[in-house]
């Protein structure tokens, strides 16, 4: 027990198993929502060692030490350390993440993102599509960098809805359509499927996301919409 009577018990996990794994999720979430673009997507690959505290009057706490790597720019991996708080209280709250970032692979992307934001701010830009990927898993080329901005947009969510009880991760997007730019921010409405992996619930979430090289992705709107009877495209 610590000097406060905070710590109540402490115990190793096996970091391929479930808890271990829910953690390293929301970790590569909350990357995501700090670094991710639409040329920047971080993957947490594995977690080497896990521990849990539990904090009385707090919540569970989670130590892990982990790799993660950009797929999208196919970085190298980079190790790293950090604590996953999961509160306890009568109102659910999001894990909260404390780590420190400063060796995460960052590959400049910089051209990529002006070309992308030069594109699509023109005047005559209209971009739209559903069911992505597709039945077979597939992505147009094209609509990969909205794809993985979907991606980026839907950490957000899964961050903030992630518990002790859940393991999110965006199965598909099945609608999206381009909005007029905005203060110099280009922006998206998307209707985005969520598959929760405990329960194997689909659920559908609208997001209206805005993004330039400057500003980064943000999301300034989300509505849980009616339940479905989706299926992961991958299923």
């Amino acid at each position: 027990m610590s000097e406060e009577g905070l710590v109540m018990t402490s115990r190793d996990l096996n970091p391929d198993y479930y808890e271990a794994r829910r953690a390293g999720n929301a970790v590569q979430h909350y990357i995501n929502t700090l670094y991710g673009s639409p040329f920047r997507l971080y993957s947490v690959t594995q977690v080497h060692k896990a521990r849990t505290e539990a904090m009385a009057d707090t919540g569970m706490k989670y130590f892990l030490e982990f790799s993660v790597k950009d797929w999208v720019g196919e970085s190298s991996e980079w190790h790293g350390s950090v604590e996953v708080l999961y509160p306890r209280g009568e109102t659910q709250a999001p894990p909260q993440v404390q780590g420190s970032w400063g060796g995460l692979p960052q590959l400049n992307i910089s051209a990529k993102e002006q070309e992308f934001y030069q594109r699509y701010s023109a005047a005559d830009s209209s971009v739209s599509g559903k069911d992505i990927p597709d039945s077979y898993g597939n992505i147009d080329r094209e609509m990969k960098p909205f794809w993985h901005l979907a991606r980026v947009a839907a950490s957000f969510v899964m961050l903030n809805e992630s518990n002790e009880n859940t393991l999110y991760n965006m199965a598909q997007v099945a609608k999206i359509t381009q909005l007029e730019t905005q203060d110099d921010q280009l922006r998206f409405d998307y209707e985005v499927l969520l598959h929760n992996m405990v329960s194997q619930e689909i659920i559908r979430w609208k997001l209206l996301v805005s993004w330039s090289p400057a500003g980064g992705v943000k999301v300034l709107e989300t509505e849980l919409l009616p339940r479905c009877h989706c299926k992961s495209p991958t299923q």
